[in-house]
């Protein structure tokens, strides 16, 4: 039985310990502890990361891989569009006079 083709993505440390990101398939990614070479699990990405767990906590894996979408070692493809910062509001100035409103066209203060 050979071995799915994956795609290396980077690397992750959680607790002094490496973990490797590798691209299985489409949204989906595994995790291989560096130190022994052993894989750990796999993690889905979408509208939440499901994480699959072999030998380690949930939690642990969890974290791993939430550090690799939030480092940029996932792909962004079918991630939702990251709603972009409000903007900065404009300072007023202190020494700014308002004139005044009037109805008539052509007018203008004196």
């Amino acid at each position: 039985m050979s071995k799915p083709r994956s795609r290396h993505k980077g690397m992750v440390s959680i607790d002094g310990v490496t973990y490797r990101i590798e691209r299985i398939e489409s949204r989906t990614y595994g995790v291989v502890r560096v130190n022994d070479d052993v894989h750990v699990g796999t993690f889905k990405t979408g509208r939440e990361i499901r994480v699959f767990p072999e030998g380690i906590d949930a939690l642990l894996l969890e974290m791993v891989a939430r550090d690799a979408v939030m480092t940029a070692k996932t792909s962004w493809v079918m991630h939702p569009r990251p709603s972009p910062p409000p903007a900065p509001e404009p300072e007023s100035a202190p020494d700014a006079i308002e004139a005044p409103v009037s109805s008539r066209r052509g007018w203008a203060p004196a």
